[in-house]
């Protein structure tokens, strides 16, 4: 009808397109769509939604200028403005005033825009959280469509919502309108095989608000659109359309991620055995039949041998297989960076809406040797009185000790032995401090208190052998990372879904005054907060324990649940949520 106005938001971030479009009626409003930032449009309410404005503002390269004129943009926009965002390449925001503005649109996923994401909201000033078009993708993730049909005032207009499924069992309509004097509104179900070819059925017969949707056969056509035709009265009068949902038995759905994977040791001698641990559940309202799990190890050189593919009968809804396998090495794996990937349904036989979270991989470290011989001396170093993986975080003034156990032949009185360096750098042995010396268990202890900026590092150890010859490699080498960013990293449950309790898990970079997480239900209903001290965290990893019970001590129900981990000091405040499935 002509009498409709339909606005389009499209928004990809830098891997997914790199591109911001604003359609109004199929006509792109923004002049160039490649260029990164947040393409904004103002859209006028009081003159049937007439184009007014345009703006583009790079929240990355324009420093904090562009972030105060958007804060200030926005402050001051009028409540009489339909606003259109969509962000091309990267427009991911840090500052907590400019979020709230951009809240205040109606938005509740802009926390969850990340670096290189896609985002697109098409809000306006006063909006409740929620009630506005929104939507937003991780890269790599695919690219955001948001897309909204405004009826005007007319005789004659259509609605038709988006593509609804997959199913394998269609059950109702439901609608909540009212008609006057003669108006009315036909619904008329658009049947969709998987292919996406149409068939338009006949239009519905509505009794109570209810209309069947049984007859039609879920299994040629797993998708379905709805159009609503709605007829004006002879008056000018307009029926109108409150709500409309489709009731129907989601299909099956396998998943597989870090909260239900686990090996043994995430490092392991040369030759010696490992164990992988992990779970494959059906989240879905169908089961699942007659699919492949598979794992193979990939290698250093990224050569692979499939350890496990095994055809799996049947998981039911709601339901999860566990999977055990006791990793063997041979001596053609070699040793370096392994790890296990395992695969869920390559053959694609079972049909699901999300395949992305079929496929995980887990890594792991094979070693020569646990403890490093330096000249016949057994060394080991700790940071701040812990053993470090490369790539871990180190605070800026660490304690590093530098621990040998020495055998009779080591010359322990020859400072020349035993030699550190830092970014191969040599550290004078006037800036190493005997921590402790025992001559009757053959234990040395220096320690060493840099003061560390911002940057990647190397701490290597090296010696010489009872012969007297320089020793070509590194007695111990360990890559590290000291940053004063302060970042929250791999928020994850284990295990989730859960059925009793489960693990909050998260990277530090630096450690806050404190922490908060909170559990809500997926109406915004708060039923627990577990607040930790600066004491209670460290770098790196942090595993924290629930046991699945509300405030008052209970257990809570089977469902979906939201979880916040804010993170806190006195200079700024980072969140990040996500979700945690109870299945008992």
């Amino acid at each position: 009808s002509n009498d409709s106005i339909f606005f389009q938001v499209r928004s990809a971030g830098f891997n997914d397109g790199k591109y911001g479009i604003i359609e109004l009626n199929e006509a792109n409003i923004v002049p160039a769509s490649n260029l990164r930032g947040h393409h904004i449009a103002l859209f006028d309410l009081n003159n049937n939604f007439e184009f007014h404005s345009y703006r583009l503002i790079d929240v990355l390269g324009g420093g904090s200028t562009s972030i105060n004129n958007y804060i200030n943009f926005l402050d001051t926009l009028s409540s009489n403005y339909l606003i259109a965002i969509a962000v091309s390449d990267e427009g991911r925001i840090s500052n907590t005033t400019l979020k709230q503005k951009i809240k205040e649109l109606g938005s509740i996923y802009i926390d969850s825009l990340v670096f290189r994401g896609s985002w697109a909201i098409l809000g306006y000033k006063g909006a409740a959280p929620g009630s506005v078009p929104e939507g937003f993708t991780k890269p790599t993730f695919g690219s955001v469509t948001i897309d909204t049909t405004i009826i005007t005032p007319g005789k004659f207009g259509t609605l038709t919502t988006t593509k609804i499924g997959p199913t394998t069992k269609w059950d109702r309509l439901v609608v909540s309108d009212s008609s006057f004097s003669n108006s009315s509104i036909n619904y008329i179900p658009i049947a969709l095989t998987e292919s996406d070819s149409a068939d338009t059925l006949s239009a519905l017969s509505i009794n109570n608000g209810i209309a069947d949707l049984s007859f039609i056969n879920a299994e040629e056509y797993p998708y379905l659109k709805i159009k609503a035709e709605l007829n004006a009265a002879d008056d000018g009068t307009s029926p109108e359309l409150y709500s409309l949902g489709v009731d129907y038995t989601d299909d099956a759905e396998l998943a597989i991620n870090y909260q239900v994977v686990s090996v043994e040791k995430d490092s392991i001698v040369q030759g010696e055995s490992n164990k992988l641990n992990f779970m494959v559940y059906n989240v879905g309202e169908s089961p699942a039949q007659n699919f492949k799990v598979k794992v193979e190890l990939q290698k250093a050189d990224n050569s692979k041998r499939v350890l496990l593919d095994q055809k799996i009968a049947l998981i039911d809804t709601m339901d999860r297989k566990k999977f055990s396998i006791d990793y063997i090495p041979k001596l053609e794996d070699g040793i370096g960076e392994l790890a296990f990937n395992i695969s869920i349904d390559t053959e694609n036989n079972v049909r699901e809406f999300f395949e992305d979270n079929n496929f995980y991989r887990i890594p792991f470290k094979v070693v020569k040797d646990t403890s490093v011989s330096v000249n016949s001396a057994k060394v080991i170093v700790k940071f701040d009185g812990n053993q470090i993986f490369d790539g871990d975080y180190v605070s800026a003034n660490p304690e590093i000790d530098i621990e040998l156990d020495y055998n009779l032949g080591f010359n322990y009185s020859d400072t020349s032995e035993v030699n550190l360096f830092l970014n191969n750098l040599r550290i004078h042995n006037g800036e190493l401090s005997l921590k402790e010396f025992d001559t009757i268990s053959r234990k040395i202890i220096y320690s060493y208190k840099p003061i560390l900026e911002s940057g990647n590092y190397n701490l290597a150890v090296r010696g010489r052998n009872l012969i007297g010859n320089l020793e070509e490699s590194d007695g111990y080498s360990a890559d590290f990372i000291v940053s004063d960013e302060f970042r929250l990293m791999d928020v994850y449950t284990y295990p989730n879904p859960t059925n009793n309790d489960t693990y909050f898990t998260f990277m530090l970079t630096k450690v806050p005054e404190e922490i908060q997480i909170k559990i809500y239900t997926i109406a915004g209903r708060l039923i627990r907060e577990i607040p930790l001290t600066q004491a209670e965290l460290k770098l790196n990893f942090n595993k924290i324990y629930w046991d699945c019970k509300d405030e008052d001590g209970d257990s809570i129900a089977n469902g979906t649940y939201l979880y916040k981990v804010t993170l806190k000091d006195s200079e700024e405040t980072i969140s990040e949520t996500q979700k945690l499935a109870i299945v008992r």
